[in-house]
């Protein structure tokens, strides 16, 4: 099924809309978030990225085991399709990211980013890592959320790479609860929409002009059950995880390459965590 493109002045009358947004995110992390009591912070950044999810036309349905109301100490864990992605999750629960060192580096995103409590990580530096993971479990300490997107990498959303498990010791040294999220979009017919994914050499701007472009995108956030990190180690977990995340794109027709890693057992407490909620 071909994509459906919007005509040139409502491509320009979005676009000039979605400057509007980032203009105010600017005043409202430099001028209004540091002179207002850290309690509101949340609300503001949720409302902020529900605003731009509507410029952009993204319809998003939220089903599974949805966090009740605002919750604390979670490691959310997701499949990574678009920079849309970051949009998505923090409309439902703010969170703050871990994000690659490149994020840093785009130009006004990257310091929103960093002003909102992003932490970068240098993929490559076992230091760096070191230094992330400790940060991570102290937010989780403190009773922040924080996502993490653990395949490194984006994929056009039919399949998921192999999770890097790194990141999961800091739930274990938080006694976090970890929350796994399969992220997917889909054309109007319902099919697979591969197109929407930022991959490799794809420019952000290049990225953002092609959503413009489209008249609806179709987002869909499917939360498995939460899982308790003091269950298992961190291999166990991650791949407990990356389990959750696959099957619950499998069951909604998402997943096209299923991973070929042995489904792990929550009812077998030697091998796998337990869920938790």
């Amino acid at each position: 099924m071909p994509i459906t493109r919007t005509g040139c002045l409502t491509k320009i009358g979005r676009g000039i809309r979605l400057l509007g947004k980032l203009s105010e995110a600017v005043v409202l992390v430099w001028l209004v978030l540091p002179r207002i009591e850290s309690s509101r912070h949340d609300g503001i950044i949720e409302r902020w990225c529900r605003a731009v999810l509507d410029i952009l036309d993204i319809r998003m349905t939220v089903q599974g085991q949805t966090p009740p109301g605002r919750v604390q100490s979670v490691l959310f864990v997701a499949n990574h399709i678009s920079w849309m992605d970051i949009l998505l999750l923090n409309a439902c629960q703010r969170v703050r990211f871990v994000a690659k060192e490149e994020v840093r580096l785009w130009p006004l995103i990257g310091w929103i980013a960093a002003r909102t409590g992003t932490l970068f990580l240098r993929r490559t530096s076992t230091h760096q890592l070191a230094r992330v993971m400790k940060s991570t479990a102290a937010s989780l300490r403190r009773g922040d959320c924080i996502a993490i997107f653990p395949e490194g990498t984006t994929t056009d959303g039919s399949s998921v790479h192999a999770f890097h498990s790194g990141l999961f010791e800091s739930a274990i040294e938080a006694k976090a609860l970890v929350w796994p999220i399969g992220i997917s979009y889909r054309r109007l017919d319902g099919a697979l929409d591969a197109d929407i994914a930022f991959l490799g050499s794809e420019s952000l701007v290049s990225s953002i002009l092609n959503v413009l472009s489209r008249p609806t995108t179709h987002a869909r956030l499917s939360f498995s059950s939460p899982v308790d990190s003091s269950a298992g180690d961190r291999r166990q977990l991650t791949a407990w995880c990356q389990h959750a995340v696959e099957q619950s794109l499998v069951d909604h027709g998402t997943l096209l390459i299923p991973s070929h890693a042995s489904p792990i057992h929550p009812g077998r407490r030697s091998s796998s965590p337990i869920a938790a909620a």
